[in-house]
């Protein structure tokens, strides 16, 4: 039984703790994102894990008009980020407006296994995107070894080594 207490991921943002983008890597932070052919938005800031030293997901601040929600924050997998270091752009896949409108608004330290469930569902939906052959149940305890976060683009480090 829960008793209503709402457990936390613990991911932090990458400029409030004490790690930092390995020496050489593209600090992406304000970079415009595209979906498909059309900007969404820009990279607000990195989501991290500290236990594996691993950004999870891009935080993207969407532009006006993007959804019916103003100011609204969203989290991108981080494995679905393809950067355009040429154009100093962020490509993501084609995106729906209604799968925009579906993801839930990111709110600093707010972040939560049924949220990210629900991202994970938003964004993988057979009938959305058709990236997974079948809809299975979240996998909690494998939940960042799914395709959306096979890769880790940005190495980190320890700001004071």
């Amino acid at each position: 039984m829960n008793n209503h207490q709402i457990i936390y991921s613990n991911l932090e943002e990458l400029s409030n703790s004490i790690y930092t983008l390995t020496k050489g890597e593209a600090d992406i932070t304000g970079w415009p994102v595209k979906s498909g052919e059309n900007r969404i938005g820009k990279v607000a800031e990195l989501l991290f894990e500290p236990e594996a030293d691993t950004v999870r997901y891009a935080i993207i601040a969407l532009d006006e008009g993007t959804t019916t929600v103003e100011d609204k924050k969203i989290l991108i997998p981080i494995g679905l980020v393809d950067l355009d270091t040429a154009e100093k752009e962020i490509l993501v896949p084609d995106f729906h407006h209604e799968q925009l409108e579906a993801m839930p608004r990111y709110i600093i330290g707010e972040v939560t296994p049924e949220m990210e469930d629900h991202i994970r569902t938003v964004i993988g939906s057979p009938a959305a995107l058709k990236m997974e052959e079948e809809t299975v149940e979240i996998d909690r305890e494998n939940f960042y070894r799914h395709q959306h976060f096979d890769r880790n683009i940005f190495p980190l480090g320890r700001k004071d080594q």
